[in-house]
C-alpha cells in the first residue's frame, strides 16, 4: 500500500521509512537546476519522477519548515531531496519539482 503525502511525524522518521522503501540516494538540485548526487552527471526534470513528498514544520519555529521529496530517476535510482521551504526555501528546488512528473497523482497504476 502506498503512503499518502505528509504521512510522517518527523523528518528523520520520513527519511528512515523512505530508505527502507529503497530511496537510498541523497540527491540535491544544483545551481544549474539539475538533480545530482555527489559528482555524477545530473538529471533534468524530464528524467525524474516524484513519487511522494512530506512537509514538516519546525518544532520551535513554524516558519522553519522542510520538505522531503521521494524521487526516481530515468536510470532507476531512487532517492530523496530534502529542502527547506517557506521563507528559506530553495527556489531552484521548487522550480525543478514543479516540472517533474508527479506519479502519486496518477491513478492509472
Amino acid at each position: 500500500m502506498k503512503k499518502k503525502n505528509n504521512s510522517y511525524d518527523t523528518l528523520v522518521g520520513a527519511i528512515e521509512a523512505l530508505k527502507q522503501q529503497g530511496y537510498i540516494h541523497n540527491f540535491r538540485i544544483n545551481k544549474n537546476g539539475l538533480l545530482v548526487e555527489e559528482k555524477e552527471d545530473g538529471y533534468i526534470a524530464g528524467e525524474v519522477e516524484l513519487h511522494e513528498f512530506h512537509r514538516f514544520e519546525g518544532n520551535t519555529n513554524p516558519a522553519d519548515m522542510s520538505i522531503i521529496y521521494a524521487v526516481q530517476t530515468s536510470s532507476g535510482k531512487k532517492g530523496i531531496v530534502v529542502d527547506s521551504y517557506g521563507v528559506n526555501g530553495s527556489e531552484i528546488t521548487s522550480k525543478f519539482m514543479n516540472k517533474v512528473a508527479q506519479k502519486q497523482f496518477d491513478m492509472h497504476h
